[in-house]
Order: structure tokens, then C-alpha cells, then sequence
């Protein structure tokens, strides 16, 4: 057997974990550098991220829950009983609505943020029995407008084809309530 030097030997192991120990430290700092330089690419773009159709559905259902709130405020009041009627349609058709959405947006994996909702059920509380009906009919036809405006532009900008048939789907849904909605306007008067 060969005899070898204990300080020959040390100094190779002090030279290999040298060289260990710099080119760990070499790589440490290329990887910083490519960090901080992705990171001030990055700061330096201002990036504003755009999700179109969770903004427009958000605003749906913000007029979604507040007309059924409002549909189900004519219950508790003496009305007509076309208008009642009218109101029980328009609750169940926006609950069936909100469900479509949900659905969707659940399976686009799309959150729908939540916005305060504008609730016009006070506005109704403070008009007297007489002018319930007049006032009812004409918040249901704003918002119903107001919702038809949301998905018109949402099948306009939308490249998604599931969004794009839910919001003509809807469209028609809401045409034919707002129809019915004038048509109970006009008799009524």
C-alpha cells in the first residue's frame, strides 16, 4: 500500500471544498441577479390584469340580488295580483340566472367578487301603498335595462364561447320579462 501525506491530503480537501463553496456562492448570486432583473422588468411594466367577464358578472349580480330583494318586497305589499305574479316570475328567473352563472364561473374557475349592493328595496319602502306598483314597475324596468347593457357588453368582449351563449341566453330571458314588465306598465296605468 501507498503511504500519503496527511498534509497533502488536507489541503486537497480544503482546496475541493473551496472550490465547492465558490461555486455555490457563484451560483447564489447569478440567480440574484436574474431575480432582481425580472423583478425590476416587472416594476418597470406597469401589468394591469383585466378579467372583463368577472367584472360585467359582478355587476349583473349586483342587479340580480337586488331585484329579486325587490321582487320579493311586493309580497309583503298589496298589489295587483298580475304585478305579484310578475314579481314571483322575476325572482325565480333571477335565482335560475344566478344559478347558470355560478355554474359557470365555477367551472372557468372565475371568482365573482362581491360589490355592495345597491338595494332599491328602500327606495320602495319609503313610497306610500298607492304609488308602490308605479314605483316597483319602474325600478324593474331600470334594472332589467341595466342588466341587458351588462351582458350585451359582455358577449361583445368576451372571447369565451360559454359566456358569450350564456350572455344571448340571458338577453332573450330579460327581453321577454322587460316585454311583459311594459306590457303590465301600460294596462295598469
Amino acid at each position: 500500500m501507498r503511504k500519503t501525506n496527511p498534509k497533502r491530503t488536507l489541503h486537497f480537501y480544503l482546496i475541493l471544498c473551496g472550490l465547492t463553496l465558490l461555486t455555490v456562492t457563484s451560483c447564489v448570486f447569478t440567480n440574484n441577479k436574474e431575480e432582481d432583473s425580472l423583478m425590476t422588468y416587472i416594476n418597470g411594466n406597469d401589468y394591469k390584469y383585466e378579467n372583463v367577464e368577472a367584472e360585467l358578472l359582478a355587476e349583473f349580480s349586483e342587479k340580480n340580488l337586488n331585484l329579486i330583494s325587490i321582487s320579493n318586497k311586493v309580497k309583503e305589499k298589496e298589489v295587483p295580483f298580475r304585478v305579484k305574479c310578475l314579481a314571483k316570475n322575476l325572482a325565480q328567473e333571477q335565482i335560475k340566472i344566478n344559478k347558470i352563472i355560478n355554474q359557470i364561473t365555477s367551472e372557468k374557475l372565475i371568482i365573482i367578487p362581491s360589490i355592495n349592493i345597491q338595494n332599491d328595496s328602500n327606495e320602495l319602502d319609503k313610497v306610500d301603498s298607492e304609488n308602490f306598483k308605479k314605483k316597483y314597475l319602474e325600478i324593474v324596468t331600470k334594472i332589467i335595462k341595466s342588466q341587458i347593457h351588462d351582458l350585451t357588453m359582455l358577449s361583445e368582449t368576451t372571447k369565451d364561447v360559454d359566456f358569450k351563449i350564456l350572455a344571448l341566453q340571458t338577453i332573450v330571458k330579460l327581453s321577454n320579462s322587460l316585454d311583459e314588465v311594459k306590457q303590465i306598465k301600460t294596462t295598469q296605468t
